[in-house]
Parts: structure tokens; sequence; C-alpha cells
């Protein structure tokens, strides 16, 4: 049997962050190092309809706030509409 790996704090805090400021969303964050700092989150919401890729991406940005270019030291991003 697996034993899951446990999220880092970063990574458990971007998830709490974004699923508090996008209840609706399909969420996937992931640790792209395992250092704690670089991260690819894919997200799905309805609150990126009529937004262009641009838009969508500050939205996730601001929910974050100060820490994307700190203690998140690289995000990648996909967001889209949910089918």
């Amino acid at each position: 049997m697996a034993i899951p790996i446990a999220a880092s704090p970063m990574q458990a805090f971007i998830e709490q962050t974004l699923r508090a400021a996008f209840p609706d969303a399909e969420l996937d964050v992931r640790d792209t190092t395992g250092g704690g700092d670089h991260f690819h989150v894919d997200i799905a919401t309805k609150r990126f309809e009529s937004l262009n890729r641009i838009e969508q991406h500050r939205l996730v940005y601001a929910a974050l706030g100060e820490r994307v270019g700190h203690e998140i030291h690289a995000l990648g991003l996909t967001t889209r509409i949910p089918a």
C-alpha cells in the first residue's frame, strides 16, 4: 500500500486559499520541484466566464496575494471554464 506524500505547507496554503476564493473550482495544485516554492495550478471555475486568459490569471494571483513572487517563487497556471 502506497503512503500518500504529504503536501507542503505552501501547497496546502495555495489549495485552501483558492478553494475559499473559488468555491466551485475544479482544482489541482502540484509542487513541481518538491522544494515547496515552485507550483503548478490547474483551475476551472465559472468565475472565469467572459474573462480572457490574462484576467483569469490576475484573479488567481490576487487571491494568493503577496506570497506570489516571494514564498511562491514560481507559479504555473492553467485556467479554464468547466465543461
